[in-house]
């Protein structure tokens, strides 16, 4: 993909300042940011403006001259607008995803996941928010963890708002998480063994069930368009809940790619019991991304397997 398209809506901005700039250095320059000094395109756009009103004679606006923005602290996401930076606020960490990107012939190491707001409370008195970490800050952005980030910034896109961890922000853990590190290799598990773990996995099985669900936002602001069905492999069966458009139908083979598990307490009636004595079907979560055939994230499984299934009442 050329620099003219990655780049295509900051391009856009730059030469609404910078009539006269060239489209394609400007998106050199963008990628230079992203590739040396792992500065998202967001982060880098008024920097970039600066440089071609410059180099194009074109007078520097007094809001694009140079200022060190002042700390903004806050506890709640609701209380960031779309272009703050220098933001400082305590976080959950729920997932933490790496990949690796080429770059000019260069592997680069980025990763995304999800955070929530206000994390000494109850998940119920959270927002949740994407983020993407720039600064291969994976030793403290451990699952289950929380911490303080100073130096993020807020990033939008298509009305929908995420953080971004630049080089340079500050992660402090406050309390040391407890999840397992992300796969380090797209190699899949079985159904079974994913069931059986709290973490990451990547998963390869047939649809055998889709159909498009709403789930009401908690706070009460409108619904969300959802899929629910689910997908097995030789070894079992697991439910799952994308938030994402699902194109696929049933018989379809995919592959889940970072997926992030979570157990939650279980629930009357949704327990059974393996001959070994040892709880099998608890509900899942996966609150990572993921990816099925590499195009939708988020999902929510519940194992149906049995080892063994005994019968020991007269009504089943």
């Amino acid at each position: 993909m050329s620099d003219l398209t990655t780049y295509a809506n900051q391009i856009a901005v730059v030469k609404q300042e910078c009539p006269d700039a060239n489209d394609e250095e400007i998106g050199k320059e963008f990628q230079r940011y992203e590739s040396d000094f792992l500065i998202p395109p967001e982060d880098a756009l008024r920097s970039v403006i600066r440089k071609f009103q410059a180099a194009t004679g074109v007078e520097v606006t007094s809001g694009s001259t140079t200022q060190v923005r002042e700390e903004k602290k806050v506890q709640r996401f609701s209380e960031l607008g779309s272009d703050d930076r220098n933001v400082s606020v305590e976080v959950a960490v729920i997932s933490y995803t790496p990949r690796t990107q080429m770059v000019r012939g260069e592997e680069k190491q980025i990763a995304f996941g999800w955070i929530e707001d206000n994390p000494w409370e109850a998940s119920s008195e959270r927002i949740r928010w994407d983020y993407k970490d720039w600064g291969n800050k994976g030793e403290a952005m451990v699952p289950g963890s929380i911490v303080r980030l100073e130096g993020a910034s807020v990033n939008e896109w298509n009305d929908k708002r995420s953080l971004n961890i630049n080089r340079t922000t500050r992660v402090t853990v406050l309390k040391e998480g407890g999840g397992s590190a992300p796969p380090t290799s797209n190699d899949p598990m079985t159904i079974a063994r994913a069931s059986e773990v709290e973490g990451f996995v990547n998963i390869v099985g047939r649809v055998i069930s889709a159909k498009p669900d709403v789930i009401v936002r908690k706070d009460g602001s409108g619904e969300l368009n959802v899929v629910r069905g689910r997908i097995s492999d030789s070894s079992g069966s697991i439910g799952f809940l994308s938030w994402k458009e699902f194109e696929h139908e049933e018989g379809a083979l995919v592959k889940i790619v970072g997926a992030s598990v979570r157990k939650f307490p279980r629930y009357p009636g949704n327990t059974n019991q393996r001959r070994d004595g040892h709880r099998d079907i608890q509900r899942y979560f996966f609150p990572g991304s993921c990816r099925v055939n590499r195009i939708r994230e988020g999902q929510h499984f519940r194992s149906q397997r049995w080892n063994e299934r005994r019968i020991n009442h007269p009504t089943g």
